[in-house]
């Protein structure tokens, strides 16, 4: 493996080319920041690791040590003068024999390729070793180009290239591998005679060069390479690293129904025989278990499915617990610390808020579940709501095993529905329901014998109408001189 080695991330540019004023290393792919795919790269490779921060530097630092606590140092490079410049600021640091200088802003390097990079170089006992790659895209304007003679070899950055680029394909990926006694030599004789007026890294290749020492270069895929200085090479890099997942779970058994329009996050896990339909976002820390169905446009984040669950189209669930069995939605939004019990439905446009719910319990249409514990093989009637905050705190429901909640019921927290209890259709319940009691809480039905005859001869648009006349209608009654602000 690679022995006495450290590294150097690059991570302290302006990110101009991302127009939003805001580091681009920050940005996710896959769910997980841009800077941290290099640091957990090298943490895997168990290479010591010194980050160059500038540019919003509190940001950059803070996602860093937060994945990786105190273990990765910082050096400031308060004026962003170059790569050069940039390697210079970290000089007191250089404690091994070989410096590993790459960008913040390369994802999709792998393992296998810095292990070559590591063996060339150390089999050429080489100055300074980089990685380049074959790219004839002339619209690739980002890129270093590598000027190679039969004596000589030298990087031109790509505002001062002047040549075709159809004669020199190759490019700099911006990876190096640098004998330490060679770069304290030669550090400072880095010049800014540039389109930039900026010191380059890339400058110790023809130094090297001229000077008759070693240089050594290995080829990677340009996909593996790929440097992100805009959105669209954002977008590009994200599409790579979302296919290279989704290939993954394929050859695990997992069928997408529209691959490339799921969204799925790197630290998701999916069991064999599940589905994922269209439009599905799969984001955070997700485990799907077996034989899972995950349809259209739902999406799930911080979320542990047991097998065989159902999540029907365009539901929202975070931070859940859904147990074997259970189905979910269509339109259901379930979130914050939630537990769904095995085989329990959860139906269309129903909300779960720091609930539990019991096994086999039915909440089908149209309800609202917060601050809640529901007990087994309970049945939530349409349109029910837990009023679970009094503009102050917030208050509990317990409903027991075996209850039956009527349609259309206002359940005031805190309160307790026992077992087997039931609750009337349309009721406000407001005290305890004792177990096996039925609770009912509505105002009485009055029927008026033959008054529909009555309201049809002396419509509300009669000056002489009593809104009395009217007091037993559903509607709302409009008056004539209701100002509109009103209606």
């Amino acid at each position: 493996m690679i022995n006495n080695v450290q590294a150097i991330i690059l991570a302290a540019g302006k990110s101009t080319r991302f127009n939003t004023e805001k580091t681009k290393l920050a940005e996710t792919i896959c769910g997980q920041a841009m800077i941290l795919f290099p640091t957990k790269l090298l943490a895997e490779l168990e290479i010591p690791t010194t980050v160059i921060i500038g540019y919003q530097k509190e940001i950059v630092k803070n996602i860093i040590t937060k994945e990786h606590n105190n273990s990765i140092e910082f050096v400031v490079q308060e004026q962003q003068n170059g790569t050069g410049h940039a390697l210079a600021c970290s000089k007191d640091l250089w404690h091994h024999d070989h410096i590993l200088v790459l960008n913040g802003d390369v994802p999709l390097i792998t393992k296998d390729i810095l292990v070559s990079l590591y063996n060339e170089h150390t089999k050429n006992n080489a100055a300074i070793s980089f990685i380049i790659s074959c790219n004839p895209d002339p619209t690739s304007k980002g890129y270093g180009k590598v000027i190679k003679t039969a004596t000589s070899i030298e990087i031109v950055e790509a505002k001062d290239f002047t040549g075709n680029p159809h004669d020199h394909c190759c490019i700099n990926a911006g990876i190096y591998l640098i004998n330490k006694t060679f770069l304290q030599n030669y550090i400072a004789n880095l010049n800014n005679n540039n389109a930039n007026n900026e010191f380059y890294i890339t400058d110790l290749v023809k130094i090297a060069s001229q000077n008759n020492l070693g240089v050594s270069t290995i080829h990677a895929p340009f996909d593996t390479i790929r440097g992100i200085n805009t959105f669209q090479e954002l977008w590009a890099a994200e599409q790579i690293k979302r296919s290279e997942l989704i290939k993954y779970w394929m050859d695990n058994g997992v069928r997408f129904s529209l691959a490339h329009h799921v969204h799925l996050g790197l630290n998701v896990h999916i069991g064999q025989g599940s589905y994922i339909g269209g439009g599905v976002h799969l984001l955070g820390n997700t485990t799907i278990g077996n034989n899972c169905t995950i349809a259209e446009f739902s999406s799930l984040e911080n979320v542990i499915l047991e097998d065989n669950v159902t999540i029907h189209p365009h539901c929202l669930v975070k931070n859940a617990f859904i147990q074997s069995g259970a189905e979910i939605g269509p339109f259901a939004h379930v979130r914050s610390n939630v537990t769904i019990g095995k085989n329990s439905s959860i139906g269309n446009f129903v909300e779960v808020k720091n609930s539990t719910i019991g096994t086999e319990t039915k909440a089908k249409h149209l309800t609202y579940i917060g601050d809640a514990a529901i007990g087994s093989h309970v049945n939530i009637g349409a349109g029910t709501i837990t009023c679970n905050y009094n503009g102050i705190t917030k208050n509990k429901t317990v409903i027991k095993d075996n209850a039956f909640i009527g349609s259309n019921n206002t359940l005031i927290a805190p309160i307790t529905i026992g077992d087997n209890a039931f609750t009337a259709a349309g009721s406000t319940i407001t005290d305890d329901v004792p177990d096996n009691a039925l609770a009912i809480a509505r105002s009485c039905q009055t029927n008026k014998k033959n008054y529909a005859e009555k309201l049809k001869k002396r419509s509300p648009q009669q000056k002489d109408a009593s809104p009395d006349d009217f007091s037993f209608i559903g509607a709302r009654v409009i008056y004539p001189d209701t100002p509109a602000d009103d209606l």
